[in-house]
């Protein structure tokens, strides 16, 4: 474990020390669509942006302990403007920038963003400034009786250092300080402000270092975007203080080429990198063999997968994919984090537990196998009684405690019960902006009947451990309880994934509704995307009898309804992960339906079944 970090350290004190000892250092490399650097930032060009944006930001109206929200595209002045911030002692907002073809859904969650905070003013760049007042923007807002918050739009990458250069910056004393807020992706709830401290982020850094193995010679490479915690902890403030030349790419330029993340690891001889689960099953899907073997991956040491649950078959499928390439099987690296505690919880799982899917539903942790773990991209389970996990790692953070407690009581769970994750360590957030008595429940909570006096972060993730690595099986909230027994979507969104090749991989969300009066049985609804938009009635049959027939063989469940639809009917957050409850909220709006190219296909009536709503289809 790391030594617990000092008191009056800090990121922007380690960035400077890093300015005086090696100015020209390069950090960033911004890499466009094309696999070209297109942009280098060393240490001296950093310091001396960074300070032109400090220096702007009193003229601009903006005074210490102010919000300003940054809304840039994946670029290097989003670095630029976020240490600017910091040096200033405005606390940067990263957020999603609204994107045109769901302008209606962004504007909204940038509006509440902006109110919830209290936001004084917008930082961006020439790139998207120019987008926000170009004429379709304006003619989108008319057509959607919609308009932007009532903010100043400043730009950044108008302000000019100063020289020489002689920062003085607005250097914390205290590790409580508030460094920025973080908006949470808004998976099960709405996007909440996370209060993310100095002290936070320092000892953050201080962990990842020595756990992923980080120095002056590292070079990582990220695609995820740089408004979300992975991509902004995990890479763009650990570069800042030194330990790593950092490679950044725009999410878009991986989704519409996922190989560009490979070509560029390969160019660079990358040592980091990491990415969400779909990730990794997209770039074998989109690689080819002959690609794979032109690939010289042996320089990765880590390999993280987080931001969503790690499935053994994305890695045994990966790991066997890349072996050509010389990756190292023992470079993945699952871990499990959350922007409530400033990222990572645990780090480097290593083992593949076996479990009876039966008890598993009752709560309780049943290895199947007399040898219950393998290692990482064993062979794939087909037993339907039964139900794979990967371990997320240990707890590698000095002063870190990770327990798991019973949610209802608030008690410590035996060994071999599931229960929630609770956690403390010196990167628990200060708790949501603005939400006191909220945040005592949440970020203060007390183990029942313990002597512990500790207070714990309540993650709203159930999980257990085994052999001191934790193994995450789902979110609270998320959990489907059908006939009183548990059932985590995850499992069943899997069995639909895999009853088809049309279903779309990855495009799979399942949930349950409430009874119908007069019935106790909850109701099973899932979400399938298919890889075409059109299908005719044949094959849109094959795919809901496959979908139907694998969750009851898997699973012992009914489906109530199928909602089949292209890509984009399964509602994400901006990192990916499945928003089930804004899914649910679409089928019982009945806006799902009116969807192009989307078709609802219930069970025949019965008396616990409803009918069909106007213009949906039904099928035997």
């Amino acid at each position: 474990m790391t030594a617990a970090p000092s008191p009056t350290a800090n990121l922007l004190r380690s960035f400077l020390d890093l300015y005086e000892r090696d100015p020209d250092r390069a950090l960033f490399t911004f890499v466009d669509d094309r696999g070209v650097d297109r942009q280098r930032l060393t240490v001296a060009d950093l310091a001396g942006q960074a300070d032109a944006v400090a220096r702007a930001l009193p003229g601009w109206g903006l005074a210490p302990g102010d919000r300003a929200l940054l809304v840039y595209p994946p670029s290097l002045d989003f670095v630029i403007a976020f240490l600017g911030c910091l040096a200033a002692g405005v606390l940067p907002v990263p957020v999603c920038p609204p994107d045109p073809l769901h302008l209606r859904h962004d504007v909204a969650a940038f509006s509440q963003i902006a109110a919830d905070c209290g936001a004084r003013a917008v930082l961006t760049n020439s790139a998207y400034e120019w987008a926000r007042t170009a004429g379709n923007f304006t003619s989108l807002f008319a057509r959607h009786r919609m308009r932007w918050p009532d903010l100043t739009w400043r730009r950044t990458d108008r302000a000019r250092p100063v020289e020489p250069l002689r920062p003085r910056w607005r250097i914390p004393h205290h590790p409580e300080q508030v460094a920025f807020l973080q908006y949470t992706s808004g998976s099960t709830s709405a996007p909440r402000g996370v209060v993310v401290t100095h002290g936070n982020i320092q000892a953050e850094v201080e962990a990842n270092t020595e756990a992923l193995g980080l120095s002056p010679d590292t070079r990582g490479v990220c695609w995820v975007p740089h408004f979300h915690d992975l991509g902004l902890i995990s890479f763009v403030l650990s570069t800042v203080i030194g330990n790593s030349h950092t490679y950044l790419m725009s999410p878009m330029s991986f989704l519409q080429r996922p190989t560009l993340w490979m070509e560029t690891m390969h160019r660079v001889r990358a040592t980091h990198t990491a990415a969400p689960n779909f990730a990794f099953d997209l770039v074998v899907r989109k690689s080819t063999p002959e690609q794979r073997a032109g690939w010289d991956l042996s320089a990765l040491q880590v390999i993280c997968s987080g931001g969503e649950p790690v499935r053994p078959q994305t890695v045994r499928r990966f790991l066997d994919a890349f072996a050509p390439t010389g990756l190292a099987r023992s470079a993945f690296y699952p871990a499990y984090g959350l922007a409530e505690a400033t990222l990572g919880v645990t780090m480097g799982g290593s083992a593949v537990l076996r479990l009876d899917r039966a008890a598993l539903a009752d709560g309780c942790v049943v290895p199947l196998a007399a040898e219950d773990t393998e290692r990482m991209g064993a062979g794939e389970n087909k037993d339907s009684r039964s139900t794979t996990l990967v371990g997320s790692g240990r707890v590698r953070k000095a002063g870190s405690r990770v327990r798991i407690i019973d949610p209802e009581t608030c008690k410590p769970s035996p060994p071999g019960r599931i229960g929630e994750i609770w956690v403390d360590s010196p990167t628990k957030a200060a708790g949501y902006y603005g939400l006191g008595k909220e945040n005592e429940a949440l970020f203060r909570a007390e183990v029942e009947g313990d002597d512990d006096p500790r207070r714990y972060l309540r993650t709203g993730d159930l999980g257990f451990f085994h052999r001191e690595e934790l193994f995450v099986t789902g979110r609270r909230k998320d959990l489907m309880i059908v006939h009183g027994r548990n059932v985590y979507p995850q499992d069943v969104e899997a069995s639909a994934a895999q009853a088809h090749p049309l279903v779309r991989p990855g495009g799979t969300a399942a949930f349950t509704l409430e009874p119908e009066p007069g019935c106790d049985t909850e109701r099973v609804v899932v979400f399938v995307e298919t890889r075409q938009t059109r299908l005719d009635s044949e094959q849109r049959y094959e795919v809901i009898t496959a979908v139907r027939h694998h969750i009851r063989l898997d699973h012992g469940l009914t489906c109530h309804a199928v909602v089949l639809g292209g890509p984009g009917t399964v509602i994400k957050t901006t990192s990916g992960k499945v928003r089930r409850g804004a899914c649910r909220q679409a089928f019982l709006s009945g806006a799902v339906h009116s969807a192009p190219a989307t078709l609802a296909v219930h069970e025949r009536p019965s008396a616990c079944t409803s009918t069909t709503l106007p213009g949906q289809e039904r099928t035997r």
